[in-house]
This record gives C-alpha cells, sequence and structure tokens, in this order.
C-alpha cells in the first residue's frame, strides 16, 4: 500500500472551485470518512474505477465544493488517503468529490467533522503479536518495494510486520536469539540482538544474517541519516557500516554495557550502565562524558519540539533509564539530572509531534520538552519495552506511536 505522506498544497481559485461542481457531475462517493489523527486525518472512501477523486479541506463546520474559495484541494488521489498539516485542536471539514475523465467534478460526499489532536495521550491495546517479549520497533516510510511498514523484533528472533497497522504478519528471521532493536537503513531494515547478531532485510519478510566482529549482545542501533549506522552493545561494544551489511568494531574506551544510540545535530549519543554516556561526530571516534548519575541508562532520543505553535522549538536530548531517571542535553555533550518522572524502570523514549517515553508495569510518559512529563494511561501493568514513531495508513490515523511489550503486547496512540 503506498504511503502519502505528504499531501501536496494546491493554490485555489474561484474558477478552481467551480469544477468542484460542474453540470456535468458525478455523483459523490459513497461511504466517505474521515478519521481525526495527530496534526492529519484519514480520509475513506468508496471509489469506482474511472473517476478521479479530490479531497477538499475547510476550517470550520461546512464546507461547500460547489463554493468554496478558501479551500485546500487535493486532487487525484486515492483512498484510504492521510491529509497532513493540520493543527491540533483545531475544526476542520472534508469532504471528496468525483471528476470524471472531461474534469468536471460533482457536489461533494456529506462532510464530515475532524479535530486533529495530538497522540501518545489515550492508547488502544491491539491484539498481541505471539507470546514473545517484544523488545523493538521500526518504522520506513518506503522498503525497497515503496510500501511503509512497521517491523516489530523481539526474543527468540520474533519478528512481524505491518504495512497498514491492522494486519500483522510474522516473518522468519533465521535466528533464535533475542533481537532487541531495529531500524531501517540503506534500503534495509537492520535488527540486532545477543551473541553479536545482525540481520538485515529489504521487505521484513526476508532476512539475511550478516558477520559482526563480536559475541556480545547487541542492544541498540542507530543511523545519522547520511548512510553510517552504529550498533551498540555489551561491554562497551561498538560497531560502524556504511552500508548496513558489513561491520567493523569502533573503540568506546568504556567496558561498560551500551543499551542505547541516539543521533542529532550531527552527533551520536550512546548510553549505558552507571549513567555511562559517550558521544562521537563520525561513528568511530569516541569522547566519554562525565556522568550525572550512576543510574544505568536504557535510551536516548533527539528531538526538536514546540510546546504550542507560537513557541519556538527547542533542541534537546533526552536519556531515560532504571527507577525514571531523566538526564537531557541541549547538545550531547552537557548534560543535567532531572528529577525521577516515575518510580518504574525505563525502558525506551522516542520522539515525533513530542518525546514518548515507556518501560515497567504499562509505564507510558510524555513530555513536549524533555522536561516536564505527563503520565498516560496505556491500559495494563504489562512491561514495555520499546516505542516507535510512525505514520501508517487503512486502520491507523496517520501520525502516531507503537509501544511494544511483555508476551507479544502491542499498543498503538494515533
Amino acid at each position: 500500500m503506498r504511503l502519502f505522506a505528504v499531501a501536496v498544497m494546491i493554490a485555489v481559485a474561484a474558477s478552481l472551485a467551480g469544477c468542484g461542481g460542474g453540470n456535468n457531475s458525478e455523483p459523490p462517493p459513497a461511504n466517505m470518512k474521515a478519521v481525526a489523527g495527530d496534526t492529519s486525518a484519514t480520509v475513506t472512501w468508496d471509489a469506482q474505477s474511472g473517476l478521479s477523486y479530490w479531497v477538499w479541506i475547510q476550517q470550520g463546520t461546512t464546507i461547500d465544493t460547489r463554493t468554496c474559495t478558501t479551500c485546500r484541494i487535493i486532487p487525484g488521489v486515492t483512498s484510504p488517503f492521510i491529509v497532513t498539516g493540520l493543527t491540533n485542536g483545531t475544526t476542520y471539514s472534508i469532504t471528496v468529490n468525483a471528476h470524471d475523465s472531461s474534469g468536471a467534478g460533482g457536489s461533494g460526499s456529506p462532510a464530515m467533522i475532524v479535530v486533529p489532536r495530538l497522540a501518545g495521550s489515550t492508547w488502544t491495546i491491539d491484539p498481541p503479536l505471539g507470546s514473545n517479549r517484544l523488545l523493538g520497533a521500526a518504522f520506513t516510510t518506503a522498503n525497497t518495494a515503496g510500501n511503509s511498514e512497521l517491523v516489530d523484533v523481539g526474543a527468540n528472533g520474533a519478528v512481524f510486520w505491518t504495512n497498514d497497522g491492522s494486519t500483522w504478519t510474522p516473518a522468519t528471521s533465521g535466528v533464535t536469539v533475542d533481537l532487541n532493536a531495529v531500524q531501517f537503513r540503506n534500503g534495509l531494515f537492520v535488527a540486532v540482538g545477543g551473541a553479536g547478531t545482525i540481520v538485515t532485510s529489504p521487505d521484513a519478510v526476508t532476512w539475511t544474517p550478516r558477520t559482526s566482529s563480536t559475541t556480545n549482545a547487541l542492544t541498540g542501533v542507530q543511523g545519522n541519516g547520511s548512510g553510517q549506522v552504529v550498533a551498540v552493545g555489551a561491554s562497551g561494544t561498538i560497531l560502524v557500516s556504511s552500508d548496513s551489511t558489513t561491520w567493523a568494531a569502533a573503540n568506546s574506551k568504556t567496558s561498560n554495557d551500551l543499551h542505547g544510540i541516539g543521533y542529532g545535530n550531527g552527533r551520536y549519543v550512546a548510553v549505558g550502565a552507571h549513567g555511562t554516556v559517550l558521544t562521537s561526530t563520525d561513528g568511530t571516534t569516541w569522547t566519554t562524558i562525565a556522568p550525572v548519575t550512576d543510574s544505568d541508562l536504557q535510551s536516548v532520543v533527539y528531538g526538536s519540539v514546540a510546546k504550542t505553535s507560537t513557541t519556538p522549538a527547542v533542541a534537546t536530548f533526552v536519556a531515560v533509564g532504571a527507577s525514571g531517571t531523566l538526564v537531557t542535553s541541549p547538545d550531547g555533550t552537557t548534560w543535567t539530572l532531572r528529577p525521577p518522572i516515575t518510580a518504574n524502570n525505563l525502558a525506551s523514549v522516542t520522539y515525533g509531534t513530542q518525546f514518548v517515553t515507556v518501560g515497567a508495569g504499562g509505564t507510558i510518559l510524555t513530555s513536549f520538552d524533555g522536561i516536564a512529563w505527563q503520565p498516560a494511561d496505556s491500559g495494563t501493568t504489562t512491561n514495555l519495552n520499546g516505542v516507535a514513531f510512525t505514520i501508517l495508513t487503512a486502520k491507523s490515523i496517520g501520525v502516531g506511536y507503537e509501544a511494544v511489550g511483555d508476551a507479544g503486547f502491542n499498543l498503538t496512540s494515533f
């Protein structure tokens, strides 16, 4: 299924609006629905062959394709379609009309009213994916086949994938060790795990083992967006690759276990046991930062989020760990220990439209700035081990998050 991740902005003139409801009009599509998401809405309808469909959006509670001169119009799209770039908390009317080969457009379907809202606060428990612990998740807007995919990995080599957020398919990874983390880099999903295991796949279906120079467990993987990928693991292990397939060891200058790695603003940050923080600008030469805590740090992410539409974005590294430990940094080198944000162990942190962290006992917390956090109701006390930002079509609602945990637990927030 193709993902239209970015909606096309159309300059609307009065004459174009007139085309919305011409005399030679087609009837509006049946079963048109619009469901609000985070800064987005997913629009679906029953399509007929030979017709083209236009999506119309306007602020407020009314919309008319025959008279609207201020609408945002997105022509020639297919169902389902994600309208992006909406403002959370704002009311929108959405309709869809049909066009024949001459370009004449009919009247729109009955308008649907949506109010986009921030994802991460309300969570849905989806059917479990097997019975193994799920440990990591990753999303890509397009794999080598052009599909959007969300992939979960876990204990005993477990792999599951979906391209619609609804139907999950198990895959055979070819390994039986725990797969602790996964990302999509260089046209490949890269999963890392126990005993130095690295497996890759172009489509999440067929997986190939890769040679690594370690037998230590690998626990985190991160790319810089320009081809380089870095994996970290036990006893200070760091492996570096330029293509996700061939890996070489780097000197971390520590024997502490490394649990997570993030990248932002031209810098890698790796975190681990006893408050370990390492930084690197090239993935190969690493510098040890004086720890600001002795607590184990499990995960780190870089984000740049604004509290509101009128406040400037703040760029921040956020690392979380044991007993709700939280440390933050504006640049990856100067770190501040913050008050614990929960008594539970935190396992993973991600960022999309805000920061989201998950952990033991079903803990989920969210934050705009990485400093002030609010608890979210996960609906479970099951340990959550990983969280990922995602955009999917069909049953899923645009921008959102997925959290994974013990016993195949799989939660979504859109």
